[in-house]
């Protein structure tokens, strides 16, 4: 699977306003080119704002292999911007903050092979996760 890859620094603006509540305090995490700031995505995996609508790809989950996906760029601590692609479920389970040991695992794996610790990705970091990749702190999903 390759649906994980470094980008360079120049990839990402500094500062681009949330596409959801326009705060732009540093680079937000992209989800399909758009900004979204910490909060806005809470929002969206509360049900408390709209839903995400975007098309899906045909690539390849960087956590399952599965084709649709959407691409997901973040900037780590200390370290390059990482873009992967991610089928639904696993970009709910990231946002969330619950996605599944193996998931989790597969992650990890490609991270580490770009010589980034899931550590320093904030939805990956281990305040989120045991080290068997069960979610310690799952936002509250609605039902």
């Amino acid at each position: 699977m390759d649906g994980l890859r470094m980008l360079s620094r120049d990839a990402v603006r500094e500062a681009i306003p949330c596409c959801r509540c326009g705060q732009h305090h540093r680079p937000w995490d992209q989800i399909a080119g758009k900004a979204y700031c910490p909060d806005c995505q809470e929002s969206i995996i509360l049900g408390l704002a709209a839903p995400l609508k975007e098309p899906p790809e045909k690539k390849g989950c960087a956590a399952c292999g599965r084709s649709g996906t959407v691409r997901f760029l973040t900037v780590p601590l200390r370290a390059v911007p990482v873009e992967m692609d991610l089928c639904p479920e696993h970009l709910r389970g990231l946002l969330g903050r619950c996605l599944g040991p193996y998931a989790y695992h597969q992650l990890r794996r490609q991270l580490l092979s770009c010589g980034v610790s899931a550590n320093q990705v904030f939805l990956l970091h281990d305040s989120f996760y045991d080290d068997n990749g069960r979610a310690l702190q799952p936002a509250d999903l609605p039902e």
